[in-house]
């Protein structure tokens, strides 16, 4: 049983390490004392000689955080909780180590994962959370524990999806279909949520007593939301603010982007209103228009 044991722990360690490797071109960094050194040294010949410098790197804490839970190692994950790392680190596309292991139907972190504090409602760049995910991939076990440790099955994406709207099977179907009844959510109420929020804050920012904030990840503006999915009260209300109608994302695009990529031609025609430009380019040269 022990060497069972080691040989599944050396495994673990073998595929973060794989996984460390995958990463190292966007989450490294080249200076500071946590770094992970390497026998690279600077001089001439294909090694380092006596006494020379060796390369280091640095991993980033929420790139070997991500890492040791998508291995499975709960020691390790523990050990860096411990140490400070964060446990509703994302990546770049908003996945936190529990949507990864709703995805990846690892039970047992998903289950260590919520039991240590991990935010279990918490949405990706997408408003994916975990129990979209796992109701997308049909695992229905994951679903029922997110579920009964306080998962919402009214939490909309940003596609105005709830999870029982992302569900593949019948199972998944009938569980999410009877929490909905169960809790008396109201589905159509809940598609509108976003809106309802996006204008209350927009409200707030436009008496004074609330700021705009753009997306940590894509750098997008409650602009750019609003643009994309028609909320014209919303706009309307943005646009009575002191804000940058040109405002880009990480991508480049402006609110007009948005609108005419979703096809809201309404909106379009309320920020040419507002004097947005035209002629916006985007980073993959890509006019608004």
């Amino acid at each position: 049983m022990a060497a069972t044991d080691r040989s599944r722990s050396d495994a673990a360690k073998q595929r973060r390490q794989d996984q460390l490797q995958r990463w190292s071109g966007s989450e490294t960094d080249r200076t500071g004392p946590d770094a992970r050194e390497t026998s690279a040294g600077p001089g001439p010949g294909p090694g380092p000689g006596p006494g020379a410098r060796r390369a280091r790197v640095r991993f980033a804490q929420g790139a070997v955080f991500m890492a040791a839970c998508s291995a499975g190692d709960q020691e390790e994950v523990a050990a860096l909780l411990r140490q400070g790392a964060d446990i509703n680190h994302a990546n770049i596309d908003g996945l936190t180590a529990l949507h990864q292991a709703c995805i990846d139907e690892n039970s047992e972190m998903v289950q260590f994962l919520v039991e240590s504090g991990s935010d279990i409602n918490r949405g990706d760049n997408e408003g994916w959370t975990p129990l979209h995910a796992a109701a997308s991939c049909g695992f229905i076990q994951i679903a029922k524990y997110l579920i009964e440790h306080g998962a919402n099955v009214g939490a909309v994406n940003s596609e105005g999806e709830l999870p029982l709207d992302v569900a593949t099977e019948d199972a998944m179907e009938r569980l999410l279909k009877g929490e909905i009844k169960k809790q008396g959510v109201d589905v159509d109420q809940a598609r509108k949520q976003e809106q309802r929020v996006m204008l209350q804050d927009a409200n707030a920012v436009r008496t004074g007593s609330g700021s705009l904030v753009p997306h940590h990840n894509t750098k997008a503006t409650a602009l750019h939301v609003a643009a994309a999915k028609g909320y014209i009260e919303v706009m309307k209300v943005l646009l009575q603010c002191d804000i940058d109608v040109d405002s880009r994302d990480i991508d480049g695009w402006t609110a007009l982007h948005a609108a005419a990529h979703w096809g809201q031609e309404e909106v379009c025609s309320l920020l040419a209103d507002h004097m947005c430009d035209m002629a916006a380019v985007n980073n993959v040269v890509s006019l608004a228009n």
